[in-house]
């Protein structure tokens, strides 16, 4: 069960403000590579130090290929791309490399991964504190 808490938020959309209430998710902890490399030897033939060397090696090669303006996709997980942008010029010769800026990494679910959506339930709580 996936916790949220209700927060308060002011829609200036329209002539009048109106103060509406939103269920917003809270995390509910955070997972170690050590976590996942034991609940995933625990899935499979890997020994727990091979999984978390493979998860340090995914994601320094991850790395590489979008620095060089690749795209990655894990197969049942997702697409990592990079998002670049500049300000606005009067001239294509203005936006040179050194305007361009690289923004932040990307990540868009598979089917696979979106499928859980449906599944996930909620529980309100009013903390916003996070669980170890």
């Amino acid at each position: 069960m996936s916790l949220y808490v209700v927060r308060q938020k002011v829609d200036k959309s329209k002539e009048e403000e109106k103060v509406r209430y939103h269920g917003v998710p809270v995390s509910s902890g955070q997972i170690s590579i050590d976590e996942l490399a034991k609940d995933i030897s625990g899935r499979c033939s890997l020994h727990e130090s091979d999984v978390h060397a493979a998860v340090i090696a995914l994601g320094d090669v991850m790395q590489t290929y979008l620095m060089k303006g690749n795209t990655v996709h894990l197969k049942n997980i997702g697409m990592f791309s990079i998002s670049a942008g500049s300000e606005g010029f009067e001239t294509p010769d203005e936006c040179t490399p050194s305007k361009v800026t690289a923004q932040r990494v990307c990540f868009k679910a598979d089917k696979e991964m979106r499928s859980i959506l449906p599944e996930i339930k909620y529980q309100r709580t009013y903390r916003e504190t996070t669980k170890k």
